[in-house]
C-alpha cells in the first residue's frame, strides 16, 4: 500500500540548518477533503495518540516519552519506532505540530478532528481521570505535607487586584477547599505548563484532595455528579443543575461557569447564591470513619466537606442507593467561577465592549497533583501579588530610565 506521503501533495520541507532540538516543524497545509481520505484510512491508528495529546491541554509540548507512557497505561504497547512513525505521519498530513525534541501539539485542525474521534472515548473519561488523580495523592493535614491535587489557571495580570479580592471573599465564607494557593509568575511554571509574559498563574485544592484524604482513612467515596448548589447563610440548601460524571465528555462544574449560571460573587459577599458542588457517595459502614475525617478537617481549619447524609436516606432531596451515604463536597473551581462573574459584569459595563480579560480557554483549568507546601495561605496572596508587581515596575524602571 502506498505511503500517506506518496498520496499526498508535495510536503519535503526546505533545508534546516541548527540544532534538532529547536527544532519547529510545521504541517504544510492538506485540504479537507484530503485530511477525511487520509483519517478514513488510518485514524483507528492514530486516535489514541491524538486523545492522549487533547488529555493534557495543560502541556504546551507534549513529549515522545510522556506519548509512550500514556499509551502503555491503556494497554496499548508499541514501539518507539512505530510511535515516531505514526506522528511522522500525523504531522505530514497537519494533525500535529513538532517542535525538534522537545515535543509535539495539536494543530488547529488536528484539535478539531480530535474532538470528533475522541467524543465516545472521552464520554465519562473525567470520572476515571479523577479516580487515577485522587490515587496519587499522600497530603497529611496534620504534617502540611504531601501531594495534593489543584485547578491550575493562567490568568492575565491585569485581573490580579480583582483576584485577590475574589479569592480572599471565596475563601472566607468557606466555598473553597483548604485555605491555600499555589502563585507562581511568568517564567515558572505551574503543573507543567510556563506562565507567559503578562499572566500569572493561580492553583487552588480540588476537592479530588479530599476525596483522597477521605480513602486513605478507609472511606471510599464514589463521584456522582458536578451540580449547581444553591447556598443561604452560607449552608446547602438545594441542587439547581447536575450533570453525571460518567456521563459527558466536560468537567460539569466548569460547564455551570462558560454557561453562566454561577453567582459564587455573590454567594461569598451575601451568603446567599449558586456555586459549584460535587456530589458523591461512600459506604454506610465507612459513615463513622467519614465523621471522623469531617472533624479533623475543622480543626485543621480545611473546609470544603459541605454536608453528610444518614444511611440511605436522601441529601437535600438527592436520593442515594441503597446501603450508601451522600456527600456534598464544594470545589476548587468556585474562585474561578468567582472571577469570571465579576470580569464578565466590569467588561460588559467598561470599555472593552463585553469582551471579558479572563477567556476561559486560554485560562481553562488543569488537574492535577501539587506539593502541599508549595502552596501559600490565601491570605497571603495579596502580599505576593504585590511585591511581584513592584518587582516587574523597578525591572521596567530599570530599562528604562
Amino acid at each position: 500500500m502506498a505511503s500517506l506521503k506518496e498520496n499526498l501533495p508535495h510536503l519535503t520541507p526546505p533545508p534546516y540548518e541548527g540544532d534538532e532540538e529547536d527544532r519547529v516543524v510545521r504541517p504544510v497545509a492538506v485540504s479537507p477533503a484530503e485530511l477525511r481520505e487520509v483519517l478514513a484510512q488510518h485514524g483507528e491508528r492514530f486516535e489514541p495518540i491524538l486523545a492522549v495529546l487533547r488529555d493534557q491541554p495543560w502541556k504546551e509540548l507534549v513529549t515522545s516519552r510522556d506519548l509512550m507512557d500514556s499509551l502503555s497505561a491503556q494497554g496499548l504497547e508499541l514501539s518507539e519506532r512505530t510511535l515516531r512513525l505514526h506522528l511522522a505521519e500525523m504531522a505530514d498530513v497537519g494533525l500535529i505540530e513538532r517542535h525538534g525534541r522537545r515535543g509535539y501539539r495539536l494543530t488547529a485542525a488536528g484539535t478539531e478532528i480530535t474532538r470528533e474521534l475522541t467524543v465516545s472515548r472521552r464520554l465519562g473519561s473525567i470520572l476515571y481521570r479523577m479516580e487515577e488523580t485522587a490515587c496519587q495523592l499522600t497530603v497529611d493535614l496534620a504534617k502540611g505535607t504531601g501531594l495534593v491535587s489543584i485547578n491550575a489557571y493562567v490568568i492575565p495580570q491585569a485581573l490580579l487586584p480583582m483576584l485577590c479580592d475574589e479569592v480572599e471573599a471565596v475563601f472566607k465564607a468557606g466555598l473553597a477547599v483548604g485555605s491555600r494557593v499555589l502563585f507562581t509568575v511568568p517564567g515558572e511554571d505551574i503543573l507543567g505548563r510556563e506562565v507567559p509574559d503578562g499572566h500569572i498563574g493561580l492553583g487552588t485544592m480540588c476537592s479530588l484532595t479530599l476525596a483522597s484524604v477521605l480513602m486513605r482513612r478507609g472511606v471510599p467515596t464514589h463521584a456522582i455528579f458536578g451540580g449547581l448548589l444553591q447556598v443561604d447563610a452560607g449552608a446547602p440548601q438545594h441542587f439547581l443543575e447536575m450533570i453525571r460524571y460518567d456521563a459527558t465528555s466536560l468537567s460539569p462544574n466548569e460547564v455551570f461557569i462558560r454557561a453562566n449560571l454561577t453567582s459564587v460573587s455573590q454567594a461569598a459577599q451575601s451568603g446567599r447564591g449558586a456555586i459549584t458542588a460535587s456530589f458523591r457517595e461512600l459506604p454506610m459502614s465507612a459513615l463513622p470513619a467519614a465523621r471522623a475525617v469531617m472533624k479533623e478537617c475543622e480543626q485543621a481549619g480545611f473546609p470544603g466537606i459541605m454536608q453528610l447524609g444518614r444511611p440511605g436516606q436522601q441529601l437535600l432531596n438527592i436520593p442515594v442507593h441503597e446501603g450508601r451515604v451522600g456527600l456534598i463536597l464544594s470545589t476548587g473551581l468556585n474562585p474561578l467561577a468567582s472571577l469570571w462573574e465579576i470580569d464578565r459584569t466590569a467588561s460588559n459595563h467598561g470599555s472593552s465592549r463585553g469582551t471579558p480579560a479572563l477567556q476561559l480557554e486560554s485560562s481553562r483549568p488543569m488537574v492535577g497533583p501539587a506539593p502541599y507546601e508549595q502552596l501559600i495561605p490565601y491570605q497571603e496572596l495579596r502580599a505576593r501579588a504585590a511585591a511581584f508587581i513592584a518587582r516587574q515596575s523597578s525591572t521596567s524602571s530599570s530599562l528604562h530610565p
